[in-house]
Protein backbone atom coordinates (compact mmCIF):
# COMPACT_ATOMS: atom_id res chain seq x y z
CA UNK A 1 0.00 0.00 0.00
CA UNK A 2 1.53 3.45 -1.12
CA UNK A 3 -1.03 5.58 0.00
CA UNK A 4 -3.94 5.76 2.77
CA UNK A 5 -6.54 8.79 3.45
CA UNK A 6 -8.33 8.93 6.75
CA UNK A 7 -10.40 10.96 8.85
CA UNK A 8 -9.61 11.30 12.35
CA UNK A 9 -12.10 12.88 15.03
CA UNK A 10 -11.28 15.83 17.42
CA UNK A 11 -12.06 14.86 21.09
CA UNK A 12 -14.69 16.89 24.01
CA UNK A 13 -13.66 16.70 27.54
CA UNK A 14 -17.06 16.27 29.31
CA UNK A 15 -15.10 16.29 32.54
CA UNK A 16 -10.91 17.81 33.36
CA UNK A 17 -9.40 18.08 36.90
CA UNK A 18 -5.84 18.55 37.67
CA UNK A 19 -5.30 16.29 41.03
CA UNK A 20 -1.82 16.79 41.46
CA UNK A 21 1.70 17.20 39.38
CA UNK A 22 4.86 15.29 38.10
CA UNK A 23 8.46 16.45 38.98
CA UNK A 24 9.15 16.79 35.42
CA UNK A 25 7.15 19.46 34.79
CA UNK A 26 3.18 17.24 33.62
CA UNK A 27 -0.22 17.61 35.66
CA UNK A 28 -1.58 14.73 36.75
CA UNK A 29 -5.44 14.75 35.44
CA UNK A 30 -8.16 12.99 35.71
CA UNK A 31 -10.78 13.15 33.00
CA UNK A 32 -13.11 11.90 30.71
CA UNK A 33 -12.59 12.22 26.83
CA UNK A 34 -14.96 11.26 23.80
CA UNK A 35 -14.68 11.10 19.97
CA UNK A 36 -17.04 13.93 17.97
CA UNK A 37 -17.53 15.17 14.60
CA UNK A 38 -15.25 17.32 14.35
CA UNK A 39 -12.36 16.35 12.19
CA UNK A 40 -9.09 16.56 9.96
CA UNK A 41 -8.68 14.98 6.67
CA UNK A 42 -4.84 12.70 6.53
CA UNK A 43 -3.23 12.11 3.65
CA UNK A 44 -0.12 9.86 3.76
CA UNK A 45 2.01 8.38 0.89
CA UNK A 46 5.26 7.42 0.03
CA UNK A 47 8.04 9.80 -0.45
CA UNK A 48 11.24 10.21 -0.55
CA UNK A 49 11.75 12.44 2.36
CA UNK A 50 9.58 13.48 4.70
CA UNK A 51 7.19 16.37 4.28
CA UNK A 52 4.35 17.73 5.61
CA UNK A 53 1.46 19.97 4.62
CA UNK A 54 -1.10 21.38 6.14
CA UNK A 55 -4.02 23.14 4.29
CA UNK A 56 -1.53 23.68 1.69
CA UNK A 57 1.77 25.12 3.83
CA UNK A 58 4.71 23.44 4.58
CA UNK A 59 5.22 22.31 8.47
CA UNK A 60 8.54 22.29 10.28
CA UNK A 61 9.84 19.78 12.40
CA UNK A 62 7.81 20.50 15.15
CA UNK A 63 4.95 19.76 14.14
CA UNK A 64 3.35 16.46 15.59
CA UNK A 65 2.29 14.59 12.70
CA UNK A 66 6.13 15.40 11.53
CA UNK A 67 7.55 13.62 14.76
CA UNK A 68 6.08 10.50 14.32
CA UNK A 69 7.10 10.01 10.82
CA UNK A 70 10.66 10.88 11.56
CA UNK A 71 10.83 8.40 14.86
CA UNK A 72 9.33 5.55 12.29
CA UNK A 73 11.64 6.49 10.05
CA UNK A 74 14.56 6.35 12.48
CA UNK A 75 13.80 4.37 14.90
CA UNK A 76 11.56 1.60 12.91
CA UNK A 77 13.56 1.73 9.61
CA UNK A 78 10.16 2.57 8.49
CA UNK A 79 9.85 4.75 4.78
CA UNK A 80 10.02 8.34 4.20
CA UNK A 81 6.37 9.39 3.71
CA UNK A 82 4.17 12.54 2.58
CA UNK A 83 1.63 13.78 4.52
CA UNK A 84 -1.47 16.63 3.62
CA UNK A 85 -3.60 17.82 6.37
CA UNK A 86 -6.73 19.32 5.73
CA UNK A 87 -7.57 21.34 8.84
CA UNK A 88 -11.14 20.61 10.05
CA UNK A 89 -10.25 21.04 13.77
CA UNK A 90 -9.56 24.87 15.20
CA UNK A 91 -6.91 25.25 16.71
CA UNK A 92 -5.88 26.40 20.16
CA UNK A 93 -9.55 24.87 21.29
CA UNK A 94 -8.71 22.10 23.69
CA UNK A 95 -10.09 19.69 21.26
CA UNK A 96 -6.70 17.44 20.49
CA UNK A 97 -5.85 18.91 16.80
CA UNK A 98 -2.44 18.55 17.32
CA UNK A 99 -2.62 14.84 18.71
CA UNK A 100 -5.42 13.64 16.29
CA UNK A 101 -2.64 14.42 13.24
CA UNK A 102 -0.34 12.63 15.06
CA UNK A 103 -2.63 9.37 15.76
CA UNK A 104 -3.65 9.23 11.89
CA UNK A 105 -0.27 9.38 11.02
CA UNK A 106 0.24 6.17 13.62
CA UNK A 107 -2.87 4.58 12.20
CA UNK A 108 -1.44 5.00 8.52
CA UNK A 109 2.30 3.49 9.47
CA UNK A 110 0.41 0.60 11.12
CA UNK A 111 -1.44 -0.36 8.01
CA UNK A 112 0.62 0.75 5.28
CA UNK A 113 3.82 -1.23 7.14
CA UNK A 114 2.92 -2.73 9.52
CA UNK A 115 3.70 -0.87 12.75
CA UNK A 116 2.83 -2.76 15.76
CA UNK A 117 0.35 -1.92 18.20
CA UNK A 118 2.95 -1.61 21.12
CA UNK A 119 5.17 0.53 19.03
CA UNK A 120 2.29 2.81 17.87
CA UNK A 121 1.57 3.29 21.67
CA UNK A 122 5.28 4.00 22.87
CA UNK A 123 5.31 6.80 20.01
CA UNK A 124 2.03 8.12 20.67
CA UNK A 125 2.98 8.44 24.52
CA UNK A 126 6.30 10.10 23.51
CA UNK A 127 4.35 12.85 21.02
CA UNK A 128 1.80 14.17 23.14
CA UNK A 129 -0.58 12.64 26.06
CA UNK A 130 -3.91 12.47 24.06
CA UNK A 131 -2.34 10.71 21.33
CA UNK A 132 -3.12 7.38 22.10
CA UNK A 133 -6.51 8.21 23.06
CA UNK A 134 -6.95 9.60 19.29
CA UNK A 135 -6.13 6.57 18.17
CA UNK A 136 -8.21 4.32 20.09
CA UNK A 137 -11.47 6.78 20.10
CA UNK A 138 -14.37 6.47 21.55
CA UNK A 139 -15.24 7.24 24.88
CA UNK A 140 -12.90 6.71 27.85
CA UNK A 141 -11.77 7.78 31.23
CA UNK A 142 -7.82 9.06 30.79
CA UNK A 143 -5.43 9.58 34.23
CA UNK A 144 -2.25 9.98 34.84
CA UNK A 145 -1.10 12.80 32.03
CA UNK A 146 -3.77 11.54 30.09
CA UNK A 147 -2.49 8.27 28.49
CA UNK A 148 -4.23 5.87 30.91
CA UNK A 149 -7.06 4.81 29.80
CA UNK A 150 -10.14 3.44 30.70
CA UNK A 151 -12.92 2.83 27.66
CA UNK A 152 -16.42 3.81 29.33
CA UNK A 153 -19.61 2.56 27.49
CA UNK A 154 -20.22 4.79 24.63
CA UNK A 155 -22.96 7.32 24.79
CA UNK A 156 -24.40 9.67 21.94
CA UNK A 157 -24.70 13.94 22.81
CA UNK A 158 -25.46 16.03 20.67
CA UNK A 159 -23.79 19.18 20.99
CA UNK A 160 -22.41 22.85 19.86
CA UNK A 161 -18.85 23.58 20.17
CA UNK A 162 -18.22 27.32 19.96
CA UNK A 163 -15.21 29.80 19.94
CA UNK A 164 -14.07 33.34 20.29
CA UNK A 165 -11.70 35.15 18.36
CA UNK A 166 -8.70 34.24 21.35
CA UNK A 167 -6.98 30.92 21.68
CA UNK A 168 -5.91 29.50 24.83
CA UNK A 169 -2.05 28.89 25.25
CA UNK A 170 -1.79 25.19 26.84
CA UNK A 171 1.58 26.20 28.74
CA UNK A 172 -0.03 29.41 30.11
CA UNK A 173 -3.33 27.85 31.34
CA UNK A 174 -1.23 25.55 33.24
CA UNK A 175 1.12 27.89 34.37
CA UNK A 176 -2.02 30.20 35.71
CA UNK A 177 -3.63 26.96 37.13
CA UNK A 178 -0.22 26.49 39.13
CA UNK A 179 -0.53 29.74 40.49
CA UNK A 180 -4.64 30.20 41.47
CA UNK A 181 -6.29 27.12 40.53
CA UNK A 182 -7.93 23.83 42.77
CA UNK A 183 -8.26 20.68 42.64
CA UNK A 184 -11.23 19.43 41.45
CA UNK A 185 -13.38 15.92 40.79
CA UNK A 186 -15.99 16.28 38.34
CA UNK A 187 -14.78 12.70 37.04
CA UNK A 188 -15.56 10.93 39.83
CA UNK A 189 -18.98 12.08 40.19
CA UNK A 190 -19.52 11.94 36.25
CA UNK A 191 -18.20 8.49 35.89
CA UNK A 192 -20.42 7.55 38.85
CA UNK A 193 -23.81 9.67 37.41
CA UNK A 194 -23.19 7.02 33.99
CA UNK A 195 -24.66 4.15 35.88
CA UNK A 196 -27.88 6.03 36.60
CA UNK A 197 -27.86 8.74 33.71
CA UNK A 198 -27.22 11.64 35.40
CA UNK A 199 -23.44 11.92 34.61
CA UNK A 200 -24.38 15.47 32.58
CA UNK A 201 -25.05 17.11 36.12
CA UNK A 202 -21.95 16.92 37.06
CA UNK A 203 -20.09 18.03 33.54
CA UNK A 204 -17.15 20.43 34.54
CA UNK A 205 -13.47 21.10 33.92
CA UNK A 206 -11.02 22.31 36.40
CA UNK A 207 -8.72 24.47 34.51
CA UNK A 208 -12.11 26.50 32.83
CA UNK A 209 -11.82 29.61 35.13
CA UNK A 210 -8.29 30.10 34.65
CA UNK A 211 -8.45 29.98 30.71
CA UNK A 212 -11.14 32.54 31.08
CA UNK A 213 -8.41 34.60 32.65
CA UNK A 214 -6.51 34.44 29.86
CA UNK A 215 -9.50 34.17 27.25
CA UNK A 216 -11.16 37.04 27.67
CA UNK A 217 -13.77 36.29 25.33
CA UNK A 218 -15.07 33.08 26.51
CA UNK A 219 -16.84 34.58 28.94
CA UNK A 220 -19.34 35.95 26.49
CA UNK A 221 -19.78 31.87 24.75
CA UNK A 222 -19.94 30.54 28.15
CA UNK A 223 -22.82 32.95 28.78
CA UNK A 224 -24.75 32.61 25.08
CA UNK A 225 -24.92 28.52 25.48
CA UNK A 226 -25.82 29.05 28.96
CA UNK A 227 -29.09 30.47 27.60
CA UNK A 228 -29.85 27.70 25.44
CA UNK A 229 -28.21 24.50 27.52
CA UNK A 230 -28.18 23.14 31.26
CA UNK A 231 -25.02 21.60 30.49
CA UNK A 232 -22.20 23.88 29.35
CA UNK A 233 -18.03 23.39 29.87
CA UNK A 234 -15.20 24.27 28.50
CA UNK A 235 -13.05 21.21 26.53
CA UNK A 236 -9.41 20.97 27.52
CA UNK A 237 -7.53 23.56 28.55
CA UNK A 238 -9.79 25.78 26.22
CA UNK A 239 -10.60 27.96 24.52
CA UNK A 240 -13.92 26.06 22.93
CA UNK A 241 -16.99 25.58 24.85
CA UNK A 242 -19.59 23.26 24.08
CA UNK A 243 -23.54 22.97 25.18
CA UNK A 244 -25.21 19.40 25.01
CA UNK A 245 -28.88 19.47 23.74
CA UNK A 246 -31.47 17.58 23.48
CA UNK A 247 -31.06 16.22 19.39
CA UNK A 248 -28.91 17.13 16.21
CA UNK A 249 -32.66 18.75 14.70
CA UNK A 250 -31.74 21.61 17.88
CA UNK A 251 -27.88 21.57 17.80
CA UNK A 252 -27.87 22.42 13.99
CA UNK A 253 -30.69 25.51 14.77
CA UNK A 254 -28.98 26.88 17.24
CA UNK A 255 -25.04 26.31 15.35
CA UNK A 256 -27.03 27.66 12.28
CA UNK A 257 -28.37 30.56 14.64
CA UNK A 258 -24.86 31.84 16.45
CA UNK A 259 -22.65 31.48 13.45
CA UNK A 260 -22.10 35.12 13.04
CA UNK A 261 -21.48 35.90 16.81
CA UNK A 262 -18.69 33.51 17.32
CA UNK A 263 -15.45 32.97 15.06
CA UNK A 264 -16.26 29.22 15.01
CA UNK A 265 -19.52 27.55 15.80
CA UNK A 266 -19.99 23.54 15.05
CA UNK A 267 -22.64 21.12 15.48
CA UNK A 268 -22.14 17.43 15.61
CA UNK A 269 -22.45 14.04 17.84
CA UNK A 270 -20.59 12.22 19.83
CA UNK A 271 -18.95 8.97 17.90
CA UNK A 272 -17.64 5.43 18.92
CA UNK A 273 -14.70 6.04 16.55
CA UNK A 274 -11.67 8.27 16.72
CA UNK A 275 -10.29 7.33 13.02
CA UNK A 276 -11.99 5.83 10.03
CA UNK A 277 -10.65 5.42 6.35
CA UNK A 278 -11.68 6.90 3.06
Amino acid sequence: MNKLKVRVNAKINMTLDVVGSYKEGYHNLDMTMISVGIFDVVEVSLSDSICVTMDGRECDESNTAYKVADICQKEYDMPAVKIDIVKGIPFGGGLGGSSADASAVLYCMQKMFGLSDEAAQKIAARVGSDVNFMLKGGFCRARGKGDNLQALPFKEYSLVVAKGKMSANTKDVFDKFDEIGVFTHFTDQFVQGLVNEEELKFIGNGLQNVTQLLCTDMQKVIATLNKYSTYVCMSGSGSCVFAVVENMSDANLLAEGLKKTFSYVKACTTLPYGIKEL
